[in-house]
């Protein structure tokens, strides 16, 4: 964005905190001061580490004399639990830090901030296109942070090794490559693999790759609905969300999710010739740590624990693979948020925060310390020199989420789709239909 509209975004946000302060009734129209700094004290739940947050809290407090922020870093594992519990004892805290599966679980707690006071042109055009996950047609659910993109990891060696001079740009180009990276020893057992798809229990981000599978091919796998009614003269809006697993919106002769089951389970055949990955493996992440698998998809907040579980390993990362001929290019990428609890006692200041930590220096501050590119367009633009970074930052532009109901239970509905019709205990139709049912119930 220009300066324009950098200028210009943040009057709608300071709107939004001084509307909000008359809507709650903390300032009198009438009587009302002149002072529009956050004041009071305003809590934080989340689950990244607390220093991570440190900065930014910092660069907002410098300005904001009378504000005090305070953060509680909250284990992943029971993070959900905690806040439900919190919010029915009216415990809950100003804001919390959400990923997209996590809005369903916790609309009712929410406070959305109007269009009135926030424009949904000016959030769409602040923050990246698969940001609008956090919009409904009330207003703005959530403040977007960074996110978390699926990226390529590969190994620089074996490709070296085989005279293949740049990774795959394309998803049809792994069938080309199998017979050169895929190494079996005398008895016939796989050694060395390509890629690790085609099995569910023993390939890391699974869900996350036919997430990403499914979007590039066109399928956003929960769409948003609204409605209006007129009721006793007045029209009210409602929301419903609706599974479009088994979609096939362009009439195409095999739908989007048959698509991509059938090019997934392929590389888990012994009988094709893409055949590099099976049961008998450990996770992806072990096979590619120890220098035995190509191709690693998996999240960018993954590049440490690689790099610390195996330093002397060569490797690189890049974008994922495309379908060829693709105009648009997609990732699946898990965008963190700051949403606002609806029951807060300082409201107003904390609509002021999540808006502050989402732009600007606050944002830039948590994205370096988190080593995950932020969600800010503006941010965006100025690429770092970093090599891993530089290709995070350019997959975040691509990135897309959806709105998961429940991300374990959705693990379960995808996990048994793909095993179902690996075992064929299933026809492949049957077990779509099954996991779209499945979906469905948990949408209503």
């Amino acid at each position: 964005m220009n300066n324009f509209q950098v200028v210009l975004v943040s009057i709608f946000l300071a709107c939004a905190v001084f509307a909000v302060l008359i809507f709650s009734g903390a300032i009198d129209i009438k009587t009302k001061s002149s002072d529009t700094s956050l004041q009071g004290k305003v809590t934080i739940w989340g689950t990244f580490p607390s220093s991570a947050l440190t900065s930014s809290i910092d660069t907002i407090g410098a300005t904001n004399k009378d504000l005090t922020i305070n953060y509680v870093k909250k284990d992943a594992d029971t993070y959900q639990e905690e806040l439900v519990e919190a919010f029915a004892n009216d415990k809950g805290p100003d804001l919390f830090i959400v990923t997209p599966d996590m809005v369903l679980r916790n609309k009712n707690f929410l406070y959305k901030v109007p269009y009135a006071s926030y424009p949904e042109k000016a959030f769409r055009d602040t923050y990246i296109d698969g940001a609008d996950i956090y919009l409904d047609y009330e207003g703005v659910v959530g403040f977007p942070l960074v996110v978390d993109p699926l990226v390529l990891y590969y190994n620089k060696d074996i490709l070296s090794n085989e005279g293949i001079a740049s990774p795959i740009q394309t998803w049809e180009e792994l069938f080309n490559l199998n017979s050169v990276l895929t190494k079996r020893d005398n008895s016939g057992v796989i050694s060395q693999s390509m890629i690790a798809l085609g099995q569910y229990t023993n390939v890391n981000n699974v869900k996350d790759i036919l997430s990403a599978l499914l979007l590039q091919n066109g399928n956003s796998i929960v769409k948003r609905v609204t409605t209006t009614a007129d009721i006793e003269g007045e029209t009210k809006s409602a929301t419903t969300y609706v599974s479009l697993l088994n979609d096939n919106t362009y009439n195409s002769t095999v739908t989007p999710i048959e698509s991509v089951l059938k090019f997934f389970i392929e590389f888990s055949n012994p009988s094709n010739t893409a055949y590099s990955w099976n049961r008998s493996f450990s996770s992806s992440l072990d096979m590619f740590t120890a220098g035995k698998l190509t191709f690693y998809l998996g999240r960018a907040s993954e590049l440490f624990n690689i790099e610390s579980v195996n330093p002397n390993l060569s490797f690189d990362v890049t974008q994922i693979p495309q379908i060829k001929g693709a105009t648009t290019k997609r990732t699946y990428g898990e965008i963190y948020a700051m949403v606002i609890n609806k029951k807060s006692t300082n409201l107003a200041s904390a609509v002021g925060v999540a808006g502050t930590l989402s732009q600007g220096d606050a944002a830039d501050n948590l994205s370096v310390s988190l080593s995950l590119p932020p969600v800010s367009k503006k941010l965006l633009a100025t690429k770092p020199t970093d090599p891993y970074l530089y290709t995070f930052f350019n997959s975040a532009l691509i990135s897309r989420a959806w709105l998961d109901p429940n991300k374990i239970k959705t693990d379960s509905i995808f996990q048994k789709l793909v095993e179902n019709v690996l075992s064929n205990n299933l026809s492949m139709g049957e077990a779509i239909s099954k996991a779209q049912g499945e979906l469905e119930l948990l949408l209503k």
